[in-house]
């Protein structure tokens, strides 16, 4: 993903990927190659079985209050896939 070589993105790193469609698969996929500790962000805790599989370290649901909470401030990088509009904050 050009976005994020372009942040520079490195291992270590603690990067979000915000859906997990077409291009939030190949986000997992790419912060996890660069040697990133993904945390796949979703409303379906479902989808953390696949999230895993493809190379992300934890799940977080938004719908969680108390887990979302946990994880404020503590990204060096959120890559957005949702292709809709939706709420951010």
């Amino acid at each position: 993903m050009v976005t994020l070589s372009h942040r520079k993105v490195k291992k270590g790193d603690k990067v979000g990927v915000v859906g997990l469609g077409g291009l939030g698969h190949m986000g997992v996929k790419f912060a996890h190659a660069l040697g990133a500790h993904v945390v796949m962000i979703t409303t379906s805790p479902e989808k953390g079985k696949d999230a895993k599989r493809l190379g992300a370290h934890e799940l977080l649901v938004s719908k969680d209050t108390e887990d979302m909470k946990r994880h404020q401030g503590s990204f060096d990088f959120i890559l957005n896939t949702i292709p809709v509009g939706h709420e951010i904050a």
